[in-house]
């Protein structure tokens, strides 16, 4: 998963978007620019692990069953949602603000279509469970990196923390993943959207399998690569949840629009310059496909610099690579324009894209004027045409030099939103 970071924000009073529109052309004009398995991530202090705790009989595979490629073979009993591996936090590693908390691994599809393992965690509030269960929030955290120590099931960040404090005094369950491929075999299908949207669900039935106090009601609050995936599911998630969850909608912050058409744009003549979580998120999507699909030939179009920081996306997680990517000149990655790669840019274009109309729930998109991981006025733009677009969408934007106001005004928006979204 990527990694979330306190973020500085430049947000203030609300607005309606078209003036927000307006008034980030003359910012941007002034100047600003534009695992669970065999413990492998077993908690400090504890060996306690328990092959899948579901409720159904074949919750799991036995721990020798595998393909050639080592991971456990998805084989009948095996379904998306389905329970591999759990284990109960010690409760003197549980973090101030959770009665109990779970690691689990479960089943997922990706963006093969093939079953890949994930990992997860389930966390319960300290308030008793109200008649019918505690309602659930996904936190779905934005970029982490692709190596199994940026898993944040096992390194959360303090972005993390605060999140789950904050759901958890709200009296919501939270369910978080670490999306396939982070901190489990195989390699992260980063670039995918609705790949991240199946595993959030996936995660989500794996949790009320673990625990009977959960309720079928379930929203995600997603940040970066979780908002794209929290927007993806307000259409999606009714079809792909099954008859035994009640998703109500999302809410998406920090949101990459316009991604993929940037990204299919670099070139050695690239001039852009774009912020650096942005420039880690582009270097992540590249690697993970450089891995995934090599037929795409994507060294034939890297420079000597590029192909080194291809490694480095592989092996360092969001903090510490958007702390080096501070200034790098993105043309400085290629020896060819990526737009002459028709394989790569259907890839991104069909993977990363954006819907803006079309949802079955209301979905929340909030924007910040200053952001260091999207192309704000990018952002801004298709919040309006999707508010435009499509009724279910509500739009906030926020305009102040005041962080702290700008923290709790998009937290109060987003808290009043899921608690609508639960009645």
């Amino acid at each position: 998963m990527i990694t979330l970071r306190r973020r500085p924000r430049w947000v203030a009073r609300r607005t309606r978007l078209g003036t927000a529109l307006a008034t980030t052309a003359v910012v941007v004009s002034a100047g600003i620019t534009g695992s669970v398995i065999g413990l492998a991530h077993a908690a400090p202090g504890s060996d306690s692990t328990t092959e899948a705790t579901s409720t159904t009989p074949s919750a799991g595979p036995s721990a020798d069953a595998t393909t050639s490629t080592g991971m456990p073979s998805a084989s009948a009993g095996q379904q998306a949602g389905t329970v591999y591996a759990n284990r109960q936090i010690p409760g003197s590693n549980l973090f101030a603000g959770a009665r109990q908390g779970n690691q689990f691994t479960y089943w997922s599809v990706g963006a093969d279509g093939a079953a890949h393992l994930s990992t997860g965690s389930l966390y319960l509030p300290p308030q008793a469970a109200p008649a019918g269960g505690y309602p659930i929030v996904v936190w779905a955290h934005g970029s982490r990196g692709l190596a199994d120590t940026c898993a944040p099931s096992v390194h959360p960040t303090d972005t993390d923390l605060d999140a789950l404090r904050t759901w958890l005094r709200r009296g919501y369950a939270v369910v978080g993943t670490d999306y396939a491929g982070l901190g489990t075999t195989g390699t992260p299908q980063y670039y995918d959207v609705e790949a991240t949207a199946r595993n959030i669900v996936d995660a989500v039935r794996a949790g009320r399998d673990i625990s009977d106090q959960l309720s079928a009601r379930w929203a995600v609050v997603g940040e970066g690569q979780g908002a794209s995936a929290a927007i993806a599911l307000a259409r999606s998630a009714p079809k792909l949840q099954g008859p035994k969850l009640d998703y109500r909608g999302s809410a998406a912050t920090s949101i990459p629009a316009d991604f993929a058409s940037l990204l299919s744009n670099l070139g050695p003549t690239t001039t852009l310059t774009a912020p650096p979580g942005w420039v880690s998120d582009a270097l992540y999507t590249l690697a993970a496909i450089r891995t995934a699909h090599p037929e795409v030939g994507l060294d034939g179009y890297l420079s000597d610099a590029g192909r080194a920081w291809m490694t480095k996306a592989q092996n360092q997680c969001v903090g510490d690579l958007t702390r080096e990517v501070a200034g790098l000149s993105l043309g400085s990655l290629f020896s060819r324009p990526l737009a002459q790669n028709s394989t790569l840019t259907t890839i991104l274009s069909s993977a990363s894209t954006l819907p803006s109309s079309g949802f079955t729930r209301p979905v929340l998109m909030t924007q910040t004027l200053q952001d260091p991981n999207v192309v704000v006025p990018l952002t801004l733009k298709y919040i309006n045409d999707a508010r435009t677009a499509d009724r279910r969408v509500s739009g906030r934007t926020y305009l102040t030099l005041d962080e702290r106001q700008a923290t709790s005004m998009s937290d109060n928006d987003t808290r009043d939103f899921v608690a609508g979204l639960m009645r």
